[in-house]
C-alpha cells in the first residue's frame, strides 16, 4: 500500500504548474521532434532543388536529414505546373544524419528533362529500428520554367 502513495506523491509532484511549463519550454527549445525521438518514431526532412551543372545537364541536388537511422521507401515524381505526375521511380534506401546528393533527373526520376515547366517531388515511407512507420512528403523542388529548360538543353 506505501508504494502507492509513493506513485501518488511522485506523479503530484510532476503535475505542478511549473513542470508543465518546464516540459512547454523544452518542448520549444529542442523543438517538436523531441518526443518523436524518445519513442521511437522514424523522422526524415528532405530538400530538393533542380540545377544545371557545368555541362548544361538538368541535375537534382537532393537533401537528407535524420536524426536516427530509417530504412524504406522512397518515390520520386516529376509534376508539371498544373499537378500532372509525368513520371515517377520508386527507390529502396536506409537513411541516416544529413546526407547531400547529386542526381542525374533521368536517375532521379526515371524520365528525360522535360520541355515544360516542372518540378521533382519526393514521398518516403520510412520505418525506424522500434519497428514503427510513418509518412512524409511531398518535398518538392521550386519549378524550373520552361525557358530554362528548353535555353540549358539548345546549348
Amino acid at each position: 500500500m506505501s508504494e502507492m502513495s509513493n506513485l501518488r506523491a511522485t506523479v503530484r509532484r510532476q503535475s505542478t504548474p511549473g513542470s508543465l511549463v518546464l516540459l512547454i519550454c523544452t518542448a520549444l527549445v529542442f523543438g517538436p521532434r523531441v518526443w518523436d525521438y524518445i519513442i521511437g518514431e522514424p523522422w526524415i526532412d528532405n530538400q530538393l532543388m533542380i540545377v544545371e551543372n557545368s555541362s548544361h545537364e538538368i541535375i537534382v541536388e537532393d537533401l537528407t536529414y535524420t536524426k536516427e537511422p530509417v530504412h524504406g521507401l522512397r518515390v520520386n515524381t516529376v509534376e508539371a505546373d498544373d499537378g500532372d505526375i509525368l513520371c515517377s521511380t520508386e527507390h529502396h534506401n536506409s537513411w541516416h544524419g544529413e546526407r547531400k546528393r547529386f542526381w542525374r533527373l533521368g536517375a532521379f526520376t526515371g524520365c528525360a528533362p522535360q520541355q515544360e515547366s516542372f518540378r521533382v517531388c519526393s514521398r518516403f515511407s520510412v520505418s525506424s529500428g522500434s519497428g514503427r512507420t510513418r509518412l512524409f512528403g511531398p518535398f518538392c523542388s521550386p519549378y524550373m520554367a520552361a525557358s530554362e529548360v528548353s535555353d540549358s538543353s539548345s546549348k
